[in-house]
This record gives C-alpha cells, sequence and structure tokens, in this order.
C-alpha cells in the first residue's frame, strides 16, 4: 500500500512540472517614457518591394558596442505585432525586455499606405498618440511580447533590445516579408572560417555609411527556417590572420634553414675530424 501511494504522488508531482511548463505567463509592460526618435534610422527600404508596393519589414541594426540592437519594422496595416527579444535564444534580462519604444505610426483608414506616405511618417519629430497595449507571454519557455493595437496602424514601430556583447547575433524570425540585418561598420560576414549567417540571406549589399546589409525574404525561406543566426567579424580578420601565418611559414623556413646550416658544418667538421684521425693512423705505420 506504501508503494502504491509513493508511485501516485511521484506520478503527480511529475504531472505538476509538465503542465506548469505548459501554463502561460503573461503581465504587461509599462514604459516608463517614450522613445528617442533621432537615436533610429528609419529607411523606407523599397529595392525589394514588388509594383513598389509596400510590405512588412524588420531591420536589425547591430550598434558598434556589440551590447545593443536597435529594431525598426514598418508595419502595413497592422493590428498586433509580435516581438521575439534576443533572449528567446538566450541573452536579454526580463527586468528590461524592451527599451527606447518607438511609434511613428497612423490609422491605416486615415492614409493609403504607398512610398510617400511612408517618408512623410518617418519624418515625424513626435511619436504617436494611438491606443495600444504591450504585455509580454512566457509559454514552453518561449519568450515573446504582444503590442496590440486598438484600430489598425501603417508605419514604423521602433525598439532596442540588449545583446550578449559577442560577435554572433541571433534572434527568431519575425513576421515580416523582409528581414534585414545592418553589421556595423567595419564588420562582415561571409567566410566560412570566421563566421558566416544561417540560413543565407538572399542578398547581400553595402550602404552608404560601408556597412554590409544582409536580407532574408521569408517567403523563399524553409519551414523549418525559423530562426536567424549571424556571426561576424572584423574585415581585417582574414587579412590578419593570412599575414600570421605567412609570418609563421617564413619563421619555419628560416628554422629550417638555419637547422640544415648547422647540419651541413656539423658534417664538413666530421670530414675534416675522419680525414685527421686517417692521416694519424698513416703517421703510426710509417714509423
Amino acid at each position: 500500500m506504501e508503494i502504491k501511494t509513493k508511485l501516485i504522488f511521484i506520478f503527480l508531482a511529475l504531472m505538476v512540472v509538465l503542465v506548469s511548463g505548459c501554463i502561460e505567463e503573461k503581465k504587461k509592460i509599462f514604459l516608463d517614457q517614450p522613445g528617442n526618435i533621432s537615436s533610429y534610422e528609419f529607411e523606407v527600404f523599397q529595392d525589394s518591394w514588388i509594383n513598389q508596393t509596400p510590405v512588412n519589414t524588420s531591420t536589425y541594426y547591430i550598434l558598434k558596442d556589440h551590447r545593443k540592437v536597435q529594431v525598426v519594422n514598418i508595419v502595413i496595416n497592422c493590428s498586433k505585432f509580435d516581438i521575439y527579444p534576443p533572449d528567446t535564444l538566450g541573452g536579454n534580462s526580463e527586468d528590461k525586455p524592451i527599451e527606447n519604444f518607438v511609434l511613428l505610426v497612423d490609422p491605416s483608414n486615415k492614409i493609403v499606405a504607398d512610398i510617400n506616405t511612408l517618408r512623410e511618417i518617418s519624418h515625424k519629430t513626435e511619436n504617436s498618440s494611438v491606443s495600444y497595449n504591450l504585455t509580454q507571454e512566457i509559454s514552453q519557455n518561449l519568450k515573446v511580447i504582444h503590442l496590440e493595437f486598438e484600430k489598425p496602424v501603417t508605419g514604423f514601430i521602433g525598439y532596442t533590445h540588449e545583446i550578449s556583447g559577442t560577435q554572433s547575433f541571433g534572434f527568431m524570425k519575425p513576421d515580416s516579408e523582409f528581414i534585414r540585418v545592418v553589421l556595423p561598420a567595419g564588420y562582415v560576414t561571409g567566410n566560412r572560417v570566421f563566421g558566416i549567417a544561417l540560413p543565407t540571406p538572399s542578398n547581400v549589399t553595402f550602404d552608404e555609411k560601408g556597412r554590409q546589409n544582409l536580407l532574408w525574404i521569408s517567403s523563399k525561406m524553409g519551414k523549418r527556417e525559423v530562426a536567424i543566426q549571424v556571426k561576424y567579424y572584423t574585415k581585417s580578420a582574414p587579412v590578419f590572420f593570412l599575414a600570421t601565418i605567412v609570418i609563421l611559414l617564413i619563421g619555419v623556413g628560416l628554422v629550417l634553414l638555419h637547422y640544415s646550416r648547422i647540419e651541413k658544418e656539423l658534417e664538413a667538421t666530421k670530414g675534416i675530424f675522419e680525414l685527421e684521425k686517417e692521416y694519424e693512423k698513416k703517421q703510426q705505420r710509417r714509423k
């Protein structure tokens, strides 16, 4: 009877652990103050839009210190937008799930969603006064921030995340057709020895500031490709690495050359020594 009781107790404990892992935990996010609009780049990215028709676009600007990433989203007729913080894959603390939150949007029913409208919105100097809710949800160990608007909006959503500080950046694929990562100036990716981007970007370019831009098209990505990982390095890293290899090879060559000279000198000395011994033997025979 005691054994059965223990087994039932263990079974119930396991059920509690399993169920608790599936329970959704939600909490509302309160922002102390509006974000700083001037700290973001509100670029109307139109190069890949079909027939110049705007679509949802997410751009990640990794800052020079590698400790923060600024995210700017172009949203079209959006009523709900999900934000996946980098700590979803390991990184940011729960105390600051989102920073420097900026909204430059207009109600979708009052504007025409085209390039000119987006350009006008991008030049706004004050945050838009629209009703919205920010909630953070943790379900099955996956963290997501829900941004919900009272009415559909069109425009820009900007925010900042803390990241690990290493030259590796990973994030969950957002609900956008175009996904861009802009590396800090002086850094690149693509060398299999130093770091690559996975999955492979659809396009790689450099902007006017000399920053490498990586582009993924969501509709062309596989269903299993739910995350993007970018490992990057300084442009000079391969050159320095090659120079180091060359210097090492030169050093090895000099050591081998020096060893070869010493070996020849020893052979010459040995030959002289043997001749001297032979000469001494002949002198003794004559006596």
